[in-house]
């Protein structure tokens, strides 16, 4: 079986690299980077480096030839070219190169979502299932890594600030998320299927609590409204269109977006997710 893994120079992709290499041999697998010299060190490692760019369908169909297997990882949004064409172009060449199977990091209950990440996820969805190829969803709920920011915020003093109100979230760190994608792509594809990949449901006052617990510190809960943080992240500097996606993003949490319960994740792994505080404590250690 060949591999092809996308996304390898972010911390989902290249955890994804580095959990699949534990079963499977370098040779067997190929990485996707936009330049030679972004691949350069993967070669040195053993991988076989292909060059392509969601952005260049044609770069794509030649990247994929002679893989069975890819693991797609989702893309960015906000870029040049747009991500639901980026996505689709991924399908067309997919198709194009004789993929026979697939794994796709998705958004959670991404079909009856109505969070602003959700729409071109519910396109890429659609576009693999009328694909003809066998496909492996993986429905990622939020990670624990996102927070960072207000994890760093809280430790400098600013307090553990949010408005994502009473929602709840199925945080989980980047490294189980990896581990669940390995996983699936070397268990057999024997049904089309979708994960809800999820870890413990909870609030952002819960989060805090966990936040305490392994930063040993007594940190103030400020929770404000969508309109007062956007404020916030105004006079903060950060630029419009950022402080736009976090927002929209802590309004889609209250909503209930990612209020998505499922034990998929423990399945995939096989183990139950690294304990939120552990995942907090290991983050503050990254921090510092």
């Amino acid at each position: 079986m060949t591999y092809l893994l996308t996304g390898v120079t972010g911390g989902l992709g290249n955890g994804i690299l580095t959990e699949l290499s534990k079963t499977i041999p370098h040779q067997d697998i190929s990485v996707l980077v936009r330049s030679k010299t972004k691949g350069e060190p993967f070669a040195a490692a053993g991988y076989d480096v292909r060059i392509g760019d969601y952005a260049d369908e044609q770069s794509l169909v030649k990247a994929f030839s002679g893989i069975e297997t890819l693991m797609f990882v989702s893309g960015a949004p906000g870029q040049a070219v747009s991500r639901d064409v980026q996505h689709k172009q991924v399908i067309e060449a997919a198709k194009q190169a004789g993929i026979k199977q697939l794994v796709y990091t998705s958004l959670a209950n991404a079909e009856q979502s109505h969070s602003v990440l959700a729409p071109d996820h519910i396109l890429t969805e659609s576009l693999i299932k009328s694909s003809g190829i066998a496909y492996k969803i993986l429905r990622n709920n939020w990670y624990l890594e996102n927070e960072t920011g207000i994890f760093k915020d809280a430790l400098e003093g600013k307090g553990f600030v949010y408005a994502g109100g009473h929602g709840k979230v199925g945080w989980a760190v980047k490294k189980d998320y990896a581990k669940a994608a390995a996983h699936a792509l070397v268990q057999p594809f024997t049904a089309n299927t979708i994960y809800e990949l999820s870890g413990p449901l909870l609030t952002y006052a819960e989060l805090h609590q966990a936040f305490e617990t392994a930063s040993g510190k007594s940190i103030d809960a400020i929770a404000m409204t969508i309109e007062d943080y956007k404020a916030a992240l105004t006079r903060a500097g950060l630029p419009e269109e950022v402080v736009g996606i976090i927002t929209a993003i802590q309004a889609d949490i209250a909503a209930g977006e990612l209020d998505v319960a499922s034990d998929d994740l423990t399945q995939l792994l096989g183990h139950t997710p690294i304990p939120i505080t552990q995942g907090i404590a290991d983050i503050i250690s990254d921090i510092k």
